[in-house]
């Protein structure tokens, strides 16, 4: 049996639950296998998701999990399905073969129904919980905090011989693979739908909608990045990003011109990638990233190779009619990479420039100026170090006397650091000089982007190379 032997609006109406809005009802009402609500605060995801489960769970010999990132956050839905049957349900939980266990500090949420239908709680953080078990339908509470690993290597093969559904009811988390996931259902595919659920669209909570007071005060005391993301649902900005980056400003194709400047700057990793930026410096000081070299697992004498040698047997690397380089800027801390790469390259520079001075370079570079346009803008080709640059966050320090923020968190910051070093030594330290004045005369890949082009090759019978 595909389909509960039950009318969903006589079980919503036995459980005291009326879906606040039409948006709510086509959420319920929908049936591709895929769904992706993604939800203000206070929207009723949870609401909508346990109800859903409520009524799907009348399929015999079925099993469903609630996946979440950790129990005490699984057990939100789990709660209110055990409320539906426990207290609005009850001729079902006297009936013979009904049995169910609620301990949250012991991971062991699970209720049995009568006709041999099981709903559990598992926590994402227990992976070797997840492993092995045909499933039927699954909740990814939080999806957005949750890793694309848990989905693709664990859910999703569980899910592939019933045809079973899916419900990833989050918040947004800036530019990851949720917001992969969210576009494939904005694409039409047959098993994919999403929606985007601001927080004023649950007109039960908030009659008055975007101009309902209690909203409107939570504005006045929140910042806008942090309203966008918990209350309108926007993948946008997110509170403790370093950078004022908004890829609608800042990303732009611009085309290498050989009249003007250009720069690289390197960041060094040989498990932590390897990174060579290439920098075009424009009239007005005007900074254009187009193209991007983010490399793991190779060695510094390797990368240098490539880079320098376009037909080398490691691969080949297309230089645009007119390229030069002007001059290197890199990580004063990388004293041995530059002396293996300069017998190569020539002359790198590598001036130590105080973090926080190098930030605050970096954002006024990225300020929109009178004329409209911003100061420092990237090419869409470098998916990594846009998708960086979103995801750059402080670190809280809480130690008693230095509490806050500051610094930044040491993951997945490499290409925001060679843009860093650059954008210090260059306007900072005033190092604009040519190659020649030293020695005489002489994107593809953010995580959304990465997850959504994968699967969509997948839903079309194609076989893409994500790189």
């Amino acid at each position: 049996m595909t389909e509960p032997g039950i009318s969903r609006d006589m079980l919503f109406s036995k459980l005291g639950y009326t879906p606040h809005s039409k948006e709510q009802w086509a959420a319920h009402l929908s049936p591709h296998r895929f769904k992706i609500a993604c939800c203000g605060r206070r929207w009723g995801k949870t609401t909508f998701a346990a109800n859903e489960l409520t009524y799907q769970a009348f399929i015999p010999d079925n099993v469903y999990w609630i996946v979440a990132p950790t129990y005490g956050i699984g057990e939100r839905e789990f709660k209110m399905v055990y409320n539906n049957f426990y207290r609005k349900l009850t001729e079902i939980t006297k009936a013979k073969g009904f049995r169910a266990t609620y301990n949250v500090k012991q991971g062991d949420m699970r209720i049995q129904l009568p006709w041999n239908t099981v709903i559990e709680v598992k926590s994402a953080d227990r992976s070797d919980t997840l492993l092995g078990e045909k499933l039927n339908g699954c909740i990814l509470s939080e999806a957005a905090t949750q890793s694309r690993r848990t989905w693709e290597q664990f859910i999703q093969p569980s899910l592939a011989d019933s045809r079973g559904w899916a419900i990833f009811p989050s918040t947004p988390r800036g530019y990851n693979w949720y917001h992969g996931l969210w576009l494939l259902g904005q694409e039409g595919f047959d098993a994919y739908i999403s929606w985007t659920f601001p927080t004023w669209t649950n007109r039960a909570a908030f009659p008055l909608g975007f101009d309902d007071p209690e909203l409107k005060q939570i504005r006045q005391n929140v910042t806008e990045a942090y309203w966008k993301q918990e209350y309108a649902a926007m993948f946008t900005a997110f509170e403790g990003q370093i950078y004022d980056f908004d890829r609608n400003i800042h990303v732009q194709e611009i085309p290498y011109n050989h009249v003007y400047q250009n720069f690289q700057a390197f960041d060094f990793g040989y498990v932590d990638p390897f990174v060579c930026l290439d920098i075009m410096v424009m009239p007005d000081d005007r900074v254009h990233v187009w193209r991007e070299y983010q490399v793991s697992g190779k060695t510094t004498w390797e990368h240098g190779q490539y880079l320098t040698n376009p037909f080398n047997p490691s691969g080949y690397r297309e230089n645009p009619n007119g390229y030069h380089v002007d001059q290197r800027f890199a990580d004063p801390r990388g004293l041995d990479e530059i002396k293996t790469l300069e017998p190569m390259m020539g002359p790198i520079r590598a001036d130590a420039v105080p973090w926080e001075n190098g930030i605050e370079t970096v954002g006024r570079w990225l300020k929109v100026r009178p004329d409209g346009l911003p100061g420092l803008t990237i090419h869409p080709r470098c998916t990594e170090l846009i998708r960086q640059m979103e995801q750059l966050r402080h670190k809280t320090v809480k130690d008693g006397k230095n509490e806050g923020l500051k610094g930044q968190h040491d993951y997945d910051d490499h290409g925001p650091d060679a843009l860093r070093y650059f954008m210090s030594m260059y306007f900072f330290l005033r190092l604009n000089a040519h190659l020649s004045d030293v020695y005489g005369k002489n994107r593809e890949r953010s995580e959304s982007e990465a997850f959504f082009r994968l699967h969509q090759g997948f839903i079309k019978g194609e076989h893409l190379t994500v790189s």
